[in-house]
C-alpha cells in the first residue's frame, strides 16, 4: 500500500497513476501532511474528501486506507477515527502503539483491531510492527526507526510478531 499524499499527487499525477499500474494499492496520507491536532473535525474531513476524490480519479481504484501524517491520532485526537468512520474509510494506519513525545498510543493493541473513537465510529486499524521488550513497545515499523536501531531489532520485531500471529507492519518513506 502507498499512503499518498494530496499534494504529491497534484504535482505528480503520473505518479499515482504508475503506482497503480503496477498493482500496488493506493491509500490517502491527507492533502497537506498537517498532523491531526492542528485540525477540527471540518478541516480533517476536507483533506479526507479532497485527496480522497483525487487518487480515486487518478488510479480508478476505490480509496479504502488512510494514514494520519506523523502517526497523529492520539488519545488527544481519537475523533478523527469517526471523521475517517463518516468519510467512508475502511482502514486506517495512524495510531503507533508506542510512548513518544509527539504521537503514540503506548497502550493501544499490536495488531490488527477495531479503534473506536469518542461518538462510537469504528474503524479497523492496522499498526506499525513494534518489538515488546522489558514491559515497554519499540518501535520496529519503520522510518527512522528502520535507520537508527541494529537490523537485530527489526528482525526480532518480525519474529515476536510471526510467533504471536500478527503481521509485521513496516513502513518507508520516498527518501529511505
Amino acid at each position: 500500500t502507498f499512503f499518498i499524499l494530496g499534494w504529491v499527487a497534484e504535482h505528480h499525477p503520473e505518479l499515482v497513476a504508475r503506482i497503480a499500474r503496477a498493482g500496488h494499492e493506493v491509500a490517502s496520507h491527507g492533502m497537506s501532511h498537517h498532523m491531526i491536532d492542528r485540525l477540527d473535525p471540518a478541516s480533517l474531513a476536507a483533506e479526507l474528501r479532497d485527496s480522497r476524490r483525487l487518487l480515486e480519479d487518478l488510479t480508478g481504484q476505490e480509496v479504502l486506507g488512510f494514514r494520519a501524517p506523523t502517526f497523529s491520532i492520539t488519545r488527544k485526537t481519537s475523533w478523527a477515527l469517526d471523521v475517517l468512520v463518516e468519510c467512508g474509510y475502511a482502514y486506517d494506519s495512524s495510531i503507533f502503539p508506542i510512548r513518544h513525545d509527539r504521537y503514540g498510543v503506548p497502550d493501544a493493541p499490536c495488531r490488527p483491531h477495531w479503534a473506536q473513537g469518542p461518538d462510537g465510529g469504528k474503524i479497523l486499524e492496522i499498526p506499525p510492527l513494534t518489538r515488546r521488550w522489558l514491559g515497554t513497545n519499540l518501535p520496529a515499523g519503520g522510518g527512522g526507526y528502520l535507520r537508527l536501531f541494529p537490523v537485530r531489532l527489526i528482525a526480532s520485531a518480525l519474529k515476536q510478531a510471526s510467533r504471536q500471529g500478527r503481521p509485521g507492519m513496516l513502513y518507508l518513506h520516498p527518501w529511505e
